[in-house]
């Protein structure tokens, strides 16, 4: 995709130099840097966030991380989140999907701030709208975009910055810190269509099309329904018509249920699109570990065997923790995001307490997202299978009820990990796991190799949801 007509128009109506740079097509900021051979101190990124007062594109190297804290200050408005993407997506219509711009006026932004740190730079460099090129401007020009537009200051520091100064700097407000965690055990009630479908297990007498007609409610949820079944995993010849043809003839009413649970249950929150944690990647790890959890299931002997559904939705749930972080820390959880981009090779632990169990978020945060997951699976009442697996699905010496479910996460995440999905931190498979369930490693790595060959049926139902 060339750069946008807007930007070219724009650039050249301010008379302002610049070039456009090629390189191969890349996903994220941080890959487009290296395959341009550009410093990420030296590449600025756009933040959307928004408040009742409206939207705020805030631009930052790509380098650092926002300070939440120095923002709203700056601007005195207490309330700023990171924005839904479905409520400026329309601004960015001649872009390709998830490339922002760092130019709020061509895309009709009210309120612009840029760090400091920016405006001294010699050289600026920004993605145009497109994965597979980079715009290069003299630091003087870029900032004459930003002269009287732009709001300006100190509002973004290097992670090195963050992480050796913990102590002055501070993320979440202490009295917003100590009223999330004097009211930890308010979360987020269960989702409206969760609880519709919850309710439909517990009669007796639920049919099919008493489920379909939940599902239809929900036209992202009725679409991946159909995707699902229509999948080479369950190689169903006929052609699908119909949410209820989907449930009675290839996927079963127990196994919908399930997916359908899950599927509502993600829709609650919204966190960062991009970023080891962001919920694109969120989507993909938890589609690929659900599809995984439950074909290993099947595959498992007798004795050992479990229900296949209920493997598929602790797979989908089973990072939960993490949603609910960016829910209730997101400053924090926007360090952590970085880090794990940063520090690919660190256990996801390891960072966790380096990051969330500093500071006043200590006394809620130091036990990670496992636990924290867990908390949710408890307040909305979910099945011990599920609580279990939140919590203990990195414990590769679990040893308690549910374990087999535990397990099952385990050998799927590390699998998984080889072909660099979700957050394990090695590829191989503990041994002594595999052996409790009774499944041969050579058994379990073909249930992966014959899972990946539907990867862009899972691809595909993971962007829908991270969307």
């Amino acid at each position: 995709m060339p750069i946008p007509h807007s930007i070219k128009r724009h650039l050249c109506a301010q008379k302002l130099q610049y070039e456009v740079i090629g390189h191969s097509r890349t996903d994220t900021l941080e890959q487009a840097a290296m395959a341009s051979n550009v410093p990420t101190c030296k590449m600025a990124r756009a933040i959307i966030l928004e408040d009742e007062d409206g939207l705020v594109m805030v631009v930052v190297p790509v380098s650092h991380v926002l300070d939440f804290k120095a923002l709203r200050q700056l601007l005195g408005r207490d309330c700023l989140d990171l924005a839904n993407p479905a409520n400026f997506k329309d601004r960015f219509d001649d872009c390709e999907k998830g490339c922002y711009p760092p130019l709020g006026e061509i895309y009709g932004f009210d309120t612009v701030v840029i760090d400091k740190s920016i405006l001294m730079l010699d050289k600026v460099y920004f993605e145009p709208g497109c994965q597979t090129s980079m715009v290069r401007m003299p630091g003087d020009d870029f900032s004459q975009l930003f002269v009287d537009r732009a709001y300006a200051g100190e509002i973004a520091h290097t992670i090195d910055v963050l992480m050796s100064d913990a102590a002055r700097i501070q993320y979440t407000p202490h009295q917003e810190i100590k009223r999330r965690v004097e009211q930890v055990y308010e979360l987020p009630p269960m989702p409206e269509m969760a609880t519709r479908i919850l309710k439909l297990q517990q009669k007796s007498t639920a049919t099919a099309r008493d489920l379909a007609s939940i599902v239809e409610m929900d036209p992202s949820l009725a679409a991946q329904v159909m995707r699902y079944a229509s999948s080479p995993m369950y190689s169903y010849r006929g052609k699908i018509k119909s949410i209820q043809q989907a449930i009675s003839r290839v996927l079963g009413f127990d196994m919908v249920m399930k997916l359908a649970v899950g599927l509502a249950i993600g829709k609650s929150f919204r966190n960062p699109v991009e970023g080891p944690l962001g919920m694109e990647a969120f989507w993909r790890h938890a589609t690929y570990c659900a599809t995984l959890s439950q074909a290993l299931a099947k595959a498992l002997p007798e004795k050992h065997r479990v229900d296949p559904g209920m493997a598929y939705l602790a797979g989908l749930l089973h990072n939960f923790g993490f949603l609910l972080l960016g829910h209730m820390f997101q400053p924090e959880f926007y360090l952590l995001n970085k880090l794990a981009a940063a520090n690919p090779k660190v256990p996801i632990t390891q960072l966790e307490h380096r990051v969330l169990g500093m500071g006043h978020a200590q006394e809620v945060l130091d036990m990670g997202h496992g636990q924290i997951g867990a908390w949710l699976m408890q307040a909305w009442q979910l099945p011990e299978e599920l609580v279990v697996t939140a919590r203990e699905h990195h414990n590769v010496n679990y040893d308690g009820p549910q374990q087999q479910y535990v397990d099952l996460l385990i050998v799927a995440n590390h699998l998984l990990k080889r072909h660099g999905i979700g957050d394990e931190y090695s590829g191989e498979v503990p041994e002594h796991v595999l052996q409790r369930l009774g499944i041969p490693l050579e058994k379990a790595e073909s249930i992966m190799t014959q899972l990946l060959q539907g990867c862009d049926d899972w691809n595909a139902i993971a962007e829908q949801m991270a969307a």
